[in-house]
């Protein structure tokens, strides 16, 4: 496992572990969330071997304390007369609430369904691909040290392509009630900085 992905993990699941005393873990009652779930967003991607693209979002609440969400990722690359392309589908869902005892902040365990394809053609056109199915399993921590700004870090199991733990710390502003945005960075076997704009659905 890469070392800075190791030292990453061991910190977020410090983290966890630290909150667990004071935070109430039932799920036979519910606690409210402090942040929304009901959001769009589009993302600029830059990932490892020089492949950027974009990242499209959705997550909508379906009920109180769970949700549900999908993503489209696509990233290319062109290098030694080869064109590369890589698409990742993803749809899941999330169980989210407010830790008992840490005011302004949330605890997420998530799940989704991955399918990812890699294509590449040459310019005498020789094409070839390579799909893969997966899943990604993770918990996030959010929390709102002041108005309008949310710092998180998400880790997560993730076996498309062989990926496994990717750690993601990031960062988001609200410009106003609707819109905001963000900005993370994930480590992992194929690293990633995202940039982006949530659109909060009401």
């Amino acid at each position: 496992m890469n070392k800075k992905v190791s030292g990453a993990a061991g910190v977020l699941l410090a983290a966890l572990s630290t909150t667990a005393n004071a935070a109430d873990f039932s799920f036979s009652r519910v606690i409210p969330s402090w942040f929304s779930y009901s959001y769009a967003e589009l993302e600029y991607v830059d990932m490892d071997e020089g492949f950027s693209g974009l990242s499209a979002g959705v997550s909508f609440d379906i009920k109180p304390n769970w949700n549900i969400m999908g993503q489209y990722l696509f990233a290319s690359n062109s290098k030694y007369n080869v064109d590369l392309d890589y698409r990742v589908v993803s749809v899941g869902g999330g169980y989210h609430y407010q830790l008992k005892n840490f005011e302004k902040s949330d605890l997420m365990f998530h799940a989704s369904l991955l399918q990812g394809k890699s294509e590449w053609a040459t310019q005498s056109n020789v094409k070839g691909d390579d799909k893969d199915s997966g899943i990604r399993l993770g918990a996030r921590l959010r929390f709102e040290p002041q108005p309008d700004l949310e710092v998180n870090a998400d880790i997560s199991y993730n076996s498309l392509f062989d990926n496994n733990l990717t750690f993601t710390p990031g960062v988001l502003y609200k410009i106003n009630p609707q819109f905001a945005v963000k900005g993370s960075f994930e480590f992992g076997d194929l690293d990633m900085l995202s940039i982006g704009v949530r659109y909060y659905i009401k």
